[in-house]
């Protein structure tokens, strides 16, 4: 297994499976979650700015285009699995 950190990003690599993983102190599942969409709010905003709205990307080509998508998959992933950490366990999550 190979692994590298970087300024609180570790990234792992073990054959066929990466796992990267990012340190975040002072910082509760809450809190990231309303990061998260909050910068997938800001991406979807610019966007609409650039053609989504009549789904035909104007100004992007179509490798930014599918890169901008993923983004916003990969953000809204992370928003939904930190929402459900802190359903799942409440207010034990918070930060002091």
């Amino acid at each position: 297994m190979y692994s590298h950190s970087h300024h609180g990003i570790t990234a792992e690599h073990n054959g066929a499976d990466m796992l990267v993983t990012a340190y975040s102190p002072g910082e509760n599942p809450l809190s990231l979650a309303v990061q998260r969409a909050a910068q997938l709010h800001g991406l979807l905003l610019m966007a609409s700015d650039h053609g989504a709205a009549s789904l035909d990307p104007v100004d992007l080509d179509q490798g930014t285009w599918e890169g901008l998508l993923s983004l916003a998959a990969r953000l809204a992933h992370e928003t939904q699995v930190l929402s459900e950490l802190v359903a799942l366990h409440g207010q034990g999550l918070q930060a002091d």
